[in-house]
């Protein structure tokens, strides 16, 4: 271990460049407990507080020819650190939700499970019979309804009038409308 008397700070960077891990393990020694109190007070939990310091740690080895300066070194810490727990903590947060949508879903699967198929069942209709329609109508349909595009968009995407993408877009649900109507929409 490095005695602080006799090492200069700018020894020490160069000794860290030059892959030393007595100057390493110095850092170590002087930042590692004042980085997991840091990071415990973030993430609640000294475990995982000291897992994100010696990850932190690891980075500072792999960036280590990058520093000018023993306060780059330090900042360098402190801010992967934060970065580190920040981000934790989102991940914690994201598996809160994920883990909360699971359990409505398992909670309500049936009737979840119910609509879902009763949607999959309409689109395909929808589908066979969007199928069925003039080509024009059919294009503009998917265009404005699938891909949300607004009726100027069609219009110049096709080349033609506004009014011909009003008449075809009315045409076409009219059509879809009578189908329906004549049918049983699922059997």
């Amino acid at each position: 271990m490095y005695q602080e008397e006799t090492c200069t700070s700018s020894n020490l960077l160069t000794e860290l460049k030059e892959d030393n891990q007595k100057a390493f393990a110095f850092f170590f020694d002087r930042h590692y407990n004042s980085l997991c109190y840091f990071a415990e007070r973030i993430v609640k939990d000294p475990l995982v507080a000291e897992d994100i310091v010696e990850e932190s740690f690891m980075k500072l080895w792999d960036k280590r020819h990058a520093f000018e300066t023993e306060h780059g070194v330090k900042a360098f810490l402190y801010v992967t650190t934060r970065n580190a727990c920040l981000n934790m903590l989102k991940q914690n947060q994201r598996d809160y939700v994920s883990q909360a949508e699971l359990l409505y879903i398992s909670e309500k699967k049936e009737s979840f499970a119910l609509n879902e198929m009763i949607r999959a069942e309409v689109l395909g209709v929808v589908g066979k019979e969007l199928n069925r329609l003039p080509i024009q109508c059919r294009t503009i349909l998917e265009m404005s309804f699938l891909s949300g595009l607004k009726n100027q968009e069609i219009a110049n995407k096709l080349d033609i009038s506004i009014n011909t993408v009003r008449n075809q877009k009315s045409r076409g649900l009219q059509l879809l409308r009578t189908k329906f109507d004549s049918k049983e929409l699922l059997g």
